[in-house]
């Protein structure tokens, strides 16, 4: 009966993988990499769009609000815009969504919460050495809104793209809005609580699967907070992509996630709230963050993650393999990097990041990139 099983998962997945294929066969590969908007200045402008050209970039991912809160300067922003679209490069709006110094500065009541800890408290305590914002703080989702409401209408980009649309963490956050938000959904909040002060298992370690096998139980308490926590991101996602529907409809909506979620949707549910299939529903496009290194994995991991990935994925958005340039990555390595993720049938590859890649780095990249082109 197992095997059986196994060869009907494995005829699914391969008619998936077709299925995807040949949907997206038509249109051209993305060919990307993130890129630093402080890395822009009025005079290198010219020298950055000629480098990314003659390797074959297509498509820039540049991040205009980071984790710090401030904005890419606009003049810089509009002739990066221009002058990348000159060279035929697409060029999409990163923006961090659930971390920012600029706010929970000015708004110190908005950080997170961390779960009970028995060694400081039995009671949630407030983070605030952190950036990441408690997105259901009021007023926070009106100001990332207004936030991107301002990039759609003021430069001719041509797609915004989302990153930290995402929990950091299980342990995150049990703040007064999010239990009275859950309490009201019917989830028993004080029992929630409790397994952080009674079970050692529920709490921070990644390898310990407390609530992940309550979750998987179908725990009541547990699936409201974890269905609820999915929902938030839901709302912020579906909101962002009213904003370009009204604006500029053409623009397509894209996001970064954790790889971890798409090889196991039940950990990325319960600790980053991130579901490639929910999510998906309006996204034109998802790019796993499959930095094999900072997970200690093999650079054969980006097939793995790439293929699971776009089996979950509703069929019309994409997956590009979010691929690793820091922390000392090998000519090697980024060619096992490239040929993986589009072996697991990636749409194409976005590298992280610009300010990373080296010399020789760049002339596998070149290769490849050229290759594709048939040139």
């Amino acid at each position: 009966m197992k095997m059986k099983q196994k060869i009907v998962k494995f005829i699914f997945i391969g008619i998936w993988l077709f299925v995807y294929d040949f949907q997206m066969s038509g249109e051209e590969h993305i060919r990307g990499c993130w890129m630093y908007g402080s890395s822009l200045n009025s005079e290198n402008i010219s020298s950055i769009v000629n480098k990314l050209a003659d390797n074959y970039i297509n498509n820039v991912y540049l991040l205009v609000k980071g984790t710090g809160g401030t904005k890419t300067n606009p003049t810089i922003l509009t002739n990066f815009i221009t002058q990348a679209h000159s060279k035929a490069i697409k060029v999409h709006l990163w923006y961090c969504v659930f971390q920012d110094k600029v706010y929970v500065t000015s708004h110190p009541d908005a950080h997170v919460y961390h779960c009970p800890n028995p060694k400081i408290s039995v009671k949630p305590y407030q983070m605030d050495t952190t950036w990441w914002v408690n997105p259901l703080y009021p007023g926070y989702k009106e100001y990332v809104l207004r936030n991107i409401g301002y990039f759609v209408n003021n430069f001719n980009c041509d797609g915004i793209h989302l990153d930290y649309i995402r929990y950091s963490h299980m342990v995150y956050s049990f703040d007064p809005f999010s239990l009275k938000k859950a309490a009201s959904l019917g989830c028993d909040t004080t029992r929630l609580l409790n397994f952080f002060n009674t079970e050692k298992d529920y709490v921070y370690s990644a390898k310990e699967k407390g609530f992940v096998n309550l979750y998987l139980q179908q725990d009541k308490d547990v699936v409201a907070w974890v269905t609820m926590r999915k929902n938030v991101i839901s709302n912020y996602i579906s909101a962002i992509r009213d904003i370009i529907e009204k604006v500029k409809p053409t623009l397509e909506l894209t996001a970064a996630f954790m790889p971890e979620s798409a090889e196991d949707p039940n950990y990325g549910d319960v600790y980053y709230a991130q579901n490639y299939a929910l999510h998906s529903t309006w996204l034109d496009m998802i790019a796993p963050m499959s930095y094999f290194k900072s997970y200690n994995k093999n650079t054969n991991w980006l097939k793995s993650i790439t293929s699971n990935a776009i089996t979950r994925v509703v069929p019309t958005c994409k997956i590009a393999a979010g691929l690793q340039a820091f922390d000392g990555v090998s000519t090697t390595e980024m060619k096992e990097q490239i040929n993986y993720a589009f072996e697991g049938g990636a749409h194409g590859v976005i590298i992280f990041q610009y300010e990373n890649i080296t010399d020789s780095c760049w002339n596998i990249i070149n290769s490849h990139f050229k290759s594709m082109l048939g040139k």
